[in-house]
């Protein structure tokens, strides 16, 4: 026979509590299940949005690689070094979050606006504001592409979370309750049967003693000494 893994005692009580306990956890496995996919579907929906905004980042950044060479062409590496810088004083930075199962998707996006030199170059270069106007373009890029890469993350680490609960109770916790309940099962109906099989075996003991009580006058007659009569010594 079986053993029992989650009880140790095979009741009815336990049997209905384990019932019960079966009944959440079936809950919970229906919960989780239902989390996994909507999960899985907020992941694909982050994963294409990712190649997008991914897709249009190394688009900008290529323009800068191919305006870079013309710019230190013209100043020389020396003079790009120590050209003023464009400020981004009036640059904004948003971001907002929105929930999701548990989890927030991030929203990013930054507003460079109206950039200025921090002071006039020596030798203004054409090629050197076309090579910060092609940076300004990837920062703009970036944001939200840096906020997509979170979601991204942050909803894998929770689908691999979820996954390993749904799995731990559809391989584990609940073939062991539905074992115990089996076993359980299978315990009490034997007890059953062995109680039955006690009452009759008791029920055909007792019965004939029962049924043929014997008689006082019989029983006298039959001993004359019950009866005060004369002993058969005298």
């Amino acid at each position: 026979m079986p053993e029992l893994l989650r009880t140790q005692t095979a009741s009815r009580s336990a049997f209905l509590e384990l019932q019960d306990e079966q009944r959440l956890v079936n809950d919970g496995y229906e919960f989780l299940d239902e989390k996994r996919i909507l999960l899985a579907a907020e992941l694909l929906r982050q994963r294409n949005a990712w190649r997008e905004a991914h897709a249009d980042f190394m688009a900008r950044w290529r323009r800068v690689a191919k305006l870079l060479p013309a710019a230190a062409a013209d100043q020389g590496l020396e003079g790009l070094q120590v050209h003023p810088r464009y400020t981004l004083n009036e640059a904004g930075f948003e971001i907002s979050g929105r929930p999701y199962v548990g989890q927030v998707m991030l929203d990013a996006s930054i507003d460079s606006g109206d950039t200025e030199l921090s002071h006039e170059p020596v030798r203004p270069s054409p090629e050197v504001r076309r090579l910060a106007a092609a940076v300004r373009d990837v920062l703009e890029a970036a944001a939200p592409l840096a906020a997509i890469t979170a979601n991204v993350r942050r909803l894998i680490r929770e689908y691999r979370r979820t996954e390993r609960r749904v799995r731990a109770l559809e391989n584990v916790v609940l073939p062991e309750i539905h074992q115990d309940l089996a076993t359980m099962e299978e315990h009490l109906d034997l007890n059953e049967q062995e109680e039955v099989i006690r009452v009759r075996s008791l029920r055909v003991f007792v019965g004939p003693q029962a049924g043929s009580p014997s008689r006082p006058n019989e029983s006298a007659s039959s001993n004359p000494n019950l009866l005060g009569g004369p002993s058969s010594g005298t």
